[in-house]
């Protein structure tokens, strides 16, 4: 998972070697990568946190908080100085493949996405909100509730759950008291993330019956 961050940001940026002759990265430029200015410094920061493992003196790895149990391929850092994301200051950020978002109250995401003028995604299973810097290859200004529950949904679907548990039929909820809010530096349109947004449950559904299949074929064991 490490390998997809590093690949996703570097590609993001312009090229690696830009990157590297660019000032230590500080908390401004931070606050750009958050605010979707900046896929150079986002470069710098790959290079250092996910290559060299040399992060800045003023941020180191984090475990994550309660608010995002389960999600996957998440790697958090505690924060010094005056970094924001989008004008709500911040002392975590967290990077997952293509995003790089810090965790918000609801009411800081929600005025967020109000002066950003985010749009809510058709994903039905979930809570989205997006705008495109640029609708042809972005980056992506975004907003989501955290995914943990995701994966414990289509685990639910393909074994169905410890009869015992409470959680058998209904995986847990997202904190919907709290919202991811950040960039996505993906080279991709609006039309692309439109098409597969309004794929999803279907894509979620599909990997459930995949590994249902896989384990009825002894190419898979549940969880236990």
């Amino acid at each position: 998972m490490i390998a997809a961050v590093v690949a996703s940001a570097l590609a993001a940026s312009s090229s690696v070697a830009q990157a590297e002759d660019e000032a230590v990265p500080t908390p401004a430029s931070l606050t750009q990568v958050l605010s979707c200015q900046s896929r150079d410094a986002l470069g710098t920061f790959a290079e250092l946190l996910f290559l060299q493992n040399r992060p800045p003196a003023w941020m180191r790895p984090s475990k994550l908080p309660k608010a995002l149990d389960g999600m996957i391929g998440l790697y958090g850092f505690a924060v010094e100085g005056n970094v924001s994301v989008f004008g709500e200051p911040v002392d975590h950020v967290y990077f997952l493949s293509d995003w790089v978002v810090a965790l918000l109250p609801r009411a800081s995401a929600e005025r967020v996405i109000a002066a950003q003028k985010m749009t809510r995604a058709p994903i039905a299973m979930t809570e989205q909100y997006y705008r495109f810097v640029d609708p042809e290859i972005g980056p992506m200004i975004g907003g989501f509730a955290p995914t943990g529950d995701a994966m414990a949904k289509v685990f639910v679907d393909a074994f169905g759950g410890d009869p015992g548990a409470k959680t058998a039929k209904n995986p847990p909820s997202p904190d919907t008291k709290m919202l991811l809010v950040g960039c996505n530096y993906a080279m991709a349109s609006q039309d692309d993330f439109l098409a597969a947004a309004r794929g999803a449950e279907d894509t979620m559904r599909k990997a459930g019956a995949d590994i249902r299949r896989m384990v009825e074929e002894g190419e898979a064991r549940p969880p236990r």
